[in-house]
């Protein structure tokens, strides 16, 4: 007899993509092996979490739901994108900025903007910001308050945790993609989030956590070969011998993901200038 995938997530067959998903995040964060480390659950927690991953896949596979009306995981972003009239002029100055490149100008004009709406999003540009300037340690400020504001948009924890990536804050970075991993929709950026998972995981010796999270990004975006020769060079590194370590690590050390700035402005463009 073939596995129960609603039974495991515990979910009906007439359940929303949107239960579905809610109902994954939900066991995926409770039984995340970050969160068992080194307690007697930790294996039994580790299977749990690749069946629970496995019936999602399943069940979001299912040709059946591609014909349902998209549920948008929240009613409407305007309560946290309310900007007065003069902090949409300097958002609109430091936007233009920035696509100059003068990131200096443009974080002047976020913070001037952030005196008149303390939206989530005005947060996140200022560290993104920080961020092209280099400056990680003042980006992250500004980066996390944008997760306290929201703490149900991805791309927010996803800019946090790459600021703590950046400054080699492994804990904290795994902490906050793990907030992206739970919060985005969009498998490109989510196997973007687990490359970054098992770079941070590589970095603590945590191989076992290495080679799940390359075989999630694989999933998530088979059509990116570069994630697949990332999860085989890791497993080569595992043998014998130092020459497909130092491979594998130097592959590690190059590869590099942008965080696109383009991501976080979608939005606004159309909730603010719209209006």
């Amino acid at each position: 007899m073939g596995k129960d995938y609603y039974r495991i997530l515990g979910v009906s067959p007439n359940s929303s993509k949107e239960e579905i998903r809610k109902a994954y995040r939900t066991l995926a964060a409770k039984y995340h092996p970050d969160k068992h480390q080194g307690n007697p659950l930790q294996e039994l927690a580790e299977e749990k979490f690749k069946e629970i991953n496995e019936a999602y896949h399943a069940i979001m596979g299912d040709e059946s739901y591609y014909y349902e009306e998209k549920v948008s995981k929240r009613s409407s972003t305007t309560e946290k994108e309310e900007i007065s009239k003069n902090a949409k002029d300097l958002l609109y100055n430091g936007i233009k900025f920035f696509n100059q490149g003068n990131y200096k100008k443009a974080i002047r004009a976020f913070e001037e903007a952030l005196k008149y709406s303390k939206a989530a999003s005005l947060y996140n540009l200022l560290g993104l910001a920080y961020c092209e300037t280099g400056n990680y340690r003042k980006a992250i400020d500004p980066l996390v308050k944008a997760t306290e504001i929201d703490d149900t948009n991805g791309k927010y924890f996803f800019d946090a945790a790459y600021a703590f990536y950046q400054i080699k804050i492994w804990d904290l970075a795994i902490q906050f993609f793990l907030e992206a991993y739970n919060n985005l929709d969009d498998n490109k950026k989510l196997a973007t989030t687990c490359v970054y998972l098992a770079l941070c995981s590589y970095n603590i010796g945590k191989p076992a956590r290495v080679e799940f999270f390359l075989e999630e990004a694989t999933h998530y975006d088979p059509e990116n070969r570069s994630y697949q020769i990332l999860l085989e060079e890791f497993r080569l590194s595992q043998g014998e011998g130092t020459f497909h370590r130092k491979r594998f690590l130097n592959k590690l050390t190059r590869f590099s993901i942008a965080s696109k700035l383009e991501d976080s402005l979608g939005n606004l463009f159309h909730t603010i200038f719209s209006k």
